[in-house]
This record gives C-alpha cells, structure tokens and sequence, in this order.
C-alpha cells in the first residue's frame, strides 16, 4: 500500500529521497558486515592483530561468494595450525560456519575450495604479514636485545611436494633416486627475528642451490643495528663485507675451508681465546651471486675476529670450535657472550622443527610450484600470528619467547578455540576470553635447560617394507624368506 503525506496527498513519499547517513553511521555498518563474514573463531582469537574490517577492506573480490577472500584466509588458517589437515577437514569447518551464521551451507566439493586457495592474491597474503610484523615489533622491549644489537639467524631447510611434472620441474628430486620413486625436493633460505621471535622473510629454491644465494636474496632484511648470525655455509668474505658495509655485525662460524688452512698464532693477540685476523679479497667471486659493481666496490681487506669456544659434540664430547666476526672490541663483547650468541643460532633450528615436524609440514601436499610457495607463505604467517599472540601475553612480564613452548601453545589454542565462537560481536565477552587465555598461556612455561643432550634417534622400529625402486606399476614385491612381511 503506498504510504501518502498529510499534504499534496497525490504524491508518494518517495519523492522526498532518503535521511542522509551520516559517515559514522556508514562506518559502523560496513565493520558490523565485515564481524558478520568473519565467522571463524581463529577470527576472534586473533582480532586485535588482525581485525574483521581491516581483513575486508584490503580484499579485493567484491562479488557475493561463500568462499570470499577472507572466508578462504581463516580455513586455510585452520588448516595450518590444526598440524596441515585436509581440504575436507577445512570444509566442513566452513559449512559449520554458515551453520552458525544462518547461511546457505555450500556443497560439500573440495574442488571448489582448493581453487579459492589457489585465486588468493599474494598481495592480500603479505599485506597481512606486514601487519602481524609490525604488531610483533611493537611489542619488542630492549631486554630481547643483545647488548643494543637485535639478533636475526639465518639457515636453510628442504621440504617434499607431490610428484607432478610441474614440481618436478621447478624442483627435482635428488639424483640418486630412480625416476617415479621419489618426490621432488623444495629449498628454503629463511631469516628470524629472534627479538620478536617471528620468521620474517624466506625465498624457495631447488634444494641443491647454496644457501649462501639465499643469503644474498635475503640481505636486505638486515638493518644496521642488527646482528646476523649464521653457520659456516653463509661464512664467506662476500657476504661478511655486504653486511659491514650496511652497518650490520656478523657472527658465524668458521667455514671449514678457511678453518682448515687456519693458523691461530696469526694475527694480533685479545686474550686467550681471541684474536685480530685481516682477511684479503678473494681473487674471484665466490657463488653468492653478486653483481661485477658490488664485487667491485668490496674493500681488499677486512679486519675480523676469530674467537675460540668450546661446545659439545654429536658424542656429547667437547669439541674446539672457532667463530668469526665482526665485533672486534673484546671489552665491549667479551669471548663468552659472544660464544653464546652464536649459540642462540640453535634458536632457528628449534623454530625450524616447529614448522617441519610439530605442525607437520615434512611434505607438501602440493601440485605446483606456485601453490607450494604460497603455501609456506601460509605457514610463516600462521608461525608469526602464534609469535605474536605470544609475545602479547608476555607484554611487561618477566619472561621470555623461548620460555613458552609452542606446541603448548598450539594444544591451548586447540583447547580453547571453541570458546570464541560468537564472540566478534560481544567486545567485553572477547577481552575477558582473550585475557583468560594469555594468563593460561603464560603458566605453560617450558624448563630451560642449557647444554642438554637430545640425540636425533627414533625408539619405534620402522616396518620392515621394502624401497621402491621402480615406477609401483612396474615394481615386484620380494618375499625375503620371511625378514619381509607384506602388507595385509
């Protein structure tokens, strides 16, 4: 029935238009939009690093869809820290969702999932890193720091894929391997911010690449002011005089070429275990990939410092290790602090068995090289919201980012995870949850123990199946006279 005004009763009310909204009023809906597609609870969880609109304002797919950017984002998440779970698994996360929000469930066909995945902009991926970066830097207090200097590690890792031709490509599987029986291989160079605890970039490459390349492609990532600490495979004069040119200190250990021509009578004497050695241009460049105008501008000498420390071998023996760098003042930086920064290098190899074996990414379960890079991408910013959700719980505190285990945190956040559904809506319910969470976070600290012996060793015998050695359609199983007992 059209509605008429008490005057000119001939004329709708249309005609009169709309009341103007005001700005505010705009604001406040498209948030309250953004909260309603946020279903997920990892979203609640994680609302202060990550909020609802902002999520929304930098998606660029405007269409009306189930699987929207930001949908797609907190499964795939959910993926990642449920220890990489399937595609199915995160569907039907998402069909209980749409469940809970009145929507239409969508059809239970993870292909139309996994192309959502694969049409994520990666644009859209790091500007959420950016953001979680700059939400961990600014809870960096000067205690995380080593005497002024912030300590960044750098090390490399490999990781499988599925054997497709595409992969295969891109990443071939070591050599030895008969063609068909084995995966391709994917490197990965990574840099960690040990102040902020968070994985701050990486580059993929084939696993028989250098790690020194690596290195040079992630040199930018190191600020003066920072200390870069490395193993011997990143020792080398290139790299070493990239860095003092941008003000930025070294610790590494020796490389074993160097160590082995080694005189430690050379140089001047510090102290016992310390030295002044001057190290002189290589003849040629080495294989980092330096350009002829930065190999040219590198000085022909360099004045380093050896410094001599001891540490327990693989036999739980000590051994006699030497370390080189770049912090030449042993009054300032004494041999003992400086032995143990180095051994905070162990710091990235913990982290890097957090991604590998705690959340059960050995493999990729990948069918291109673009979804595998996009994948790590995944997992680094999932390993950085946990760094930062930690080092938020731990903000004022007397405790540090190593003394919380991150298994105990992934257990908790699985634990409480079901808590935060809803929540988006109701900001106190969200802050007493939230706060409930981190002081649980914080009792669930890990016991310190310097210099304690873990030996890579399973106690659980292996089946004892054969090697594949040929293509499965053209493979025979043997019968060893009973050592080899087939699968039933």
């Amino acid at each position: 029935m059209k509605k008429l005004p008490p005057f000119l009763p001939g004329l709708s009310t249309k005609l009169q238009g709309r009341r103007r909204r005001r700005q505010l009023e705009i604001l406040k809906q498209k948030r309250a939009e953004a909260i309603d597609a946020s279903h997920a609870e990892l979203a609640a969880l994680f609302h202060d690093i990550l909020p609802a609109d902002w999520l929304s304002s930098i998606a660029s797919d405007q269409r009306e869809s189930i699987y929207t950017q930001a949908v797609v984002f907190w499964a795939w998440l959910s993926q990642v820290m449920e220890q990489n779970e399937s595609c199915a698994k995160a569907l039907a996360r998402v069909e209980g969702w749409c469940e809970a929000a009145g929507e239409s469930r969508p059809a239970f066909d993870t292909s139309a999932y996994c192309k959502a995945r694969g049409r994520l902009p990666d644009e859209f991926l790091d500007r959420i890193h950016g953001r979680i970066e700059r939400f961990a830097e600014a809870r960096v207090e000067n205690h995380q720091l080593w005497r002024g200097l912030r300590i960044k590690a750098i090390d490399g890792t490999s990781v499988k894929l599925m054997d497709t031709p595409e992969n295969q490509i891109k990443y071939p599987q070591p050599s030895a391997q008969a063609k068909g029986c084995g995966f391709p291989v994917m490197g990965i160079v990574g840099v960690l911010d040990l102040a902020r605890g968070t994985l701050s970039d990486f580059i993929t490459c084939p696993f028989r690449q250098h790690d020194i390349k690596g290195f040079y492609q992630l040199r930018g990532h190191f600020k003066a002011g920072d200390l870069a600490v490395g193993d011997r495979a990143f020792c080398s004069y290139e790299m070493l005089a990239l860095l003092a040119a941008g003000g930025v200190h070294s610790v590494m250990r020796l490389h074993q070429r160097r160590d082995a021509k080694r005189d430690w009578k050379a140089g001047r004497r510090i102290d016992r275990n310390s030295r002044l050695v001057v190290w002189r241009k290589p003849a040629k460049k080495g294989a980092t990939g330096l350009g002829s105008e930065e190999w040219d501008s590198l000085p022909t000498t360099m004045e380093l410092r050896y410094v001599r420390t001891e540490v327990p071998g693989r036999d739980g023996k000590p051994r006699t290790i030497y370390l080189v760098t770049t912090l030449l003042d042993g009054d300032d930086y004494p041999d003992e602090e400086v032995a143990e920064v180095y051994h905070q290098r162990w710091g990235i190899e913990v982290k890097i068995r957090d991604i590998k074996t705690t959340m059960k990414f050995e493999m990729l379960r990948v069918k291109t090289p673009a979804m595998a890079h996009r994948t790590v991408k995944m997992i680094q910013i999932a390993y950085n919201l946990i760094k930062a959700r930690q080092a938020e719980a731990i903000r004022g505190e007397a405790i540090s980012l190593e003394e919380l285990g991150f298994k105990a945190t992934l257990d908790l956040i699985d634990e409480c995870l079901g808590g935060f559904a809803g929540l988006q809506r109701h900001p106190r319910l969200l802050a007493r949850s939230l706060e409930m969470f981190e002081q649980r976070l914080r009792e669930r600290l890990l016991p310190l123990r310097p210099g304690r012996q873990e030996p890579r060793a399973v106690k659980t015998r292996p089946k004892p199946y054969q090697y594949l050695t040929k293509p499965r359609h053209e493979f025979i199983e043997i019968q060893h006279r009973g050592k080899y007992l087939k699968a039933a």
